[in-house]
């Protein structure tokens, strides 16, 4: 029997676009003949090496992670006019906020479990009230680790009382959805909102 419903936040909840932050700091740099959007963005978003890991493990802070980025680009911008360019990368899936609401309603508790950093986390609580429905924030910055890794899945657990064949976890990341599994998660692969909503049906958690 199910008892806790977890979802990831972006790529299910809000879409997002990193490609957009690299071209933009293309324009910002005074290497931009030397360099090109797309290795900025494996500077940043590299699985492995990408320096948004460390930031996403809670390693370094917002300023020294925009500080990095500055001097291996040469960038010609303030933090404030960073973060305008970091930060508007998302959209919201209206149908997958309604089915939020609707188990909700039916007194799921719901848990967010999410590979995110303060400054992005920060603008979506500011932008994202859908953030608000979820019970409890669980999050690589804060807990040190980011999914794949065990530990961010362990934290699902502290403080409840639940086997894990008991949580229900969403995510659009095949790998992390497998990762899930071989700790006892019954665990979706996120496709779109219908598949998700039939899924819910299907296990008796959506009417």
């Amino acid at each position: 029997m199910i008892k806790l419903l977890v979802f990831d936040l972006g790529g299910v909840i809000l879409p997002f676009e990193h490609k957009k932050i690299a071209f933009k700091l293309h324009e910002k740099s005074d290497l931009k003949d030397k360099t090109d959007p797309e290795e900025i963005f494996d500077f940043l978003f590299d699985s492995v090496n990408g320096l948004v890991n460390p930031y996403e493990e809670g390693k370094m802070s917002s300023i020294e992670f925009y500080e990095e980025l500055k001097r291996r680009f040469r960038l010609r911008l303030f933090f404030e006019e960073f973060k305008e360019i970091w930060n508007p990368i998302f959209t919201e899936d209206q149908e997958v906020v309604e089915i939020l609401k609707s188990l909700k309603e039916m007194g799921y508790p719901l848990f967010l479990l999410s590979n995110t950093n303060e400054l992005h986390f920060s603008y979506i609580r500011e932008n994202y009230p859908v953030v608000y429905l979820l019970d409890r924030w669980i999050l690589s910055y804060e807990v040190g680790a980011k999914k794949p890794k065990k530990a961010i899945y362990d934290a699902i657990f502290e403080n409840v009382n639940l086997a894990p064949w008991e949580v229900f976890y969403v995510d659009d990341q095949e790998q992390y959805v497998d990762a899930a599994k071989k700790l006892g998660i019954q665990a979706v692969q996120f496709v779109g909102a219908k598949n998700l909503r039939e899924i819910l049906k299907e296990e008796g958690l959506l009417p």
